[in-house]
């Protein structure tokens, strides 16, 4: 039974889904999310609220998390991993992955993304549309790499930090946990 169950139907759980979609090997997609104003994303309803995942394991035995707090997201992972189910991960067809690289569960690499050999991307994570992530880097569990940022070669990115669109992180550079690099800064 390959349904899986999408936390969050906002603007980045439609990229997720898209993403999912595209992936191929999804039977059924639906999501949980605690606004009452819509209805469905595309072909996928609105199954539930956010808290009601359990209750829906016996139907959708993997569940992915579609939201932005990067501290929030990784605390959904893990009750979702603790219910029961299994956490994908989800590359869009159009991002370069490499096949030497180490990406863990939870985590979402969209389109455009270059994601290079002897990279380690942790738990949760956002690698957003078009974001370059070089060699030997490591990517803390609960990062965002937004759109069209670059981590450089060699760059260590500690948890729960956000790199904003179009910055940069300079080779070999160390960030700090929860470290927020605004949106164009070089680092």
């Amino acid at each position: 039974m390959n349904n899986l169950l999408i936390l969050g139907a906002g603007g980045h759980g439609k990229v997720i889904a898209e993403a999912a979609e595209l992936q191929g090997k999804w039977n059924k997609i639906a999501f949980l999310d605690d606004r009452e104003d819509i209805k469905g994303i595309y072909n996928s309803p609105i199954v539930g609220k956010v808290h009601e995942y359990a209750s829906l394991i016996n139907e959708y035995r993997y569940a992915f998390v579609a939201i932005g707090n990067n501290e929030k997201r990784l605390e959904l992972i893990d009750k979702l991993i603790s219910a029961g189910f299994n956490i994908p991960i989800i590359i869009h067809s159009r991002a370069s992955v490499s096949k030497y690289s180490n990406i863990d569960l939870g985590t979402v690499v969209l389109a455009g993304t270059v994601v290079n050999v002897g990279t380690s991307i942790g738990k949760g994570c956002i690698i957003n549309i078009n974001a370059t992530v070089d060699h030997d880097s490591e990517i803390g569990s609960g990062v965002h790499i937004s759109s069209g940022a670059v981590v450089r070669s060699m760059a260590k990115v500690g948890r729960l930090s956000t790199i904003g669109a179009a910055a940069c992180v300079k080779s070999s550079t160390i960030l700090k946990e929860k470290f927020i690099l605004p949106e164009g800064s070089v680092i």
